[in-house]
């Protein structure tokens, strides 16, 4: 494994601080987590927001639609708004213009401009790990338009529940959070600490 290829994530800083920033590539995004269940991600050299992810593992399916009001009004973190506020905040938020419970702007997928690669696999393992330290086995998603086929791909989700109209996705957390192909997971004392995030684009 070449390490110059791999980028490092606090976990644990988002977790206890609320945000982490995370350096790739040319690009500084900074990370929040709120109540449990809302990852914000934003860039900081442009200032603007450019991805989210809404999950809730009090639910019987976890990731669905975009989180609206009062959801959405949960605080951003006491020392993400001491460092960000002047920034990044009041929020201009993103869910406003989707309906996607989680959503990366295309320049920042993979293949994307500004070259940052495997965004979204990070967000999932945030997710993940969060609902598996909150007791989840099992986390339930409900795929919108046609990406049930990029969940069972990249997460390794299996269907549950048919017909089309109601399709409904499970991934077994207890193997698959330490099974995803661009996520390395670093451990101490039994807890993640930090992912180590593949940057670069795989060999063909």
């Amino acid at each position: 494994m070449n390490d110059s290829q791999w980028h490092l994530f606090n976990y644990r800083d988002l977790k206890q601080a609320g945000f982490s920033v995370y350096s790739a590539a040319s690009v500084d995004l900074v990370f929040t987590l709120r109540g449990n269940s809302l990852i914000d991600v934003f860039d900081i050299n442009t200032l603007i927001q450019i991805a989210y992810l809404d999950f809730d593992t009090s639910k019987s399916i976890i990731l669905g639609s975009a989180f609206r009001s009062p959801l959405i009004g949960l605080p951003f973190s006491t020392l993400f708004r001491k460092r960000f506020e002047t920034l990044l905040l009041p929020l201009k938020d993103l869910r406003s213009k989707h309906e996607v419970g989680f959503f990366v702007d295309i320049d920042y997928r993979n293949k994307g401009k500004k070259e940052v690669w495997n965004l979204d696999e990070l967000m999932m393992a945030i997710a993940f790990e969060t609902a598996f330290e909150d007791k989840t086995q099992d986390f339930t998603i409900k795929p919108t338009g046609d990406t049930a086929p990029y969940y069972r791909k990249k997460f390794n989700a299996k269907i549950c529940r048919q017909p089309r109209s109601d399709l409904t996705m499970t991934v077994h957390l207890r193997t698959v959070r330490k099974t995803l192909r661009h996520i390395r997971m670093i451990e101490k004392e039994g807890k993640t600490t930090f992912f180590r995030v593949k940057g670069v684009p795989d060999l063909m």
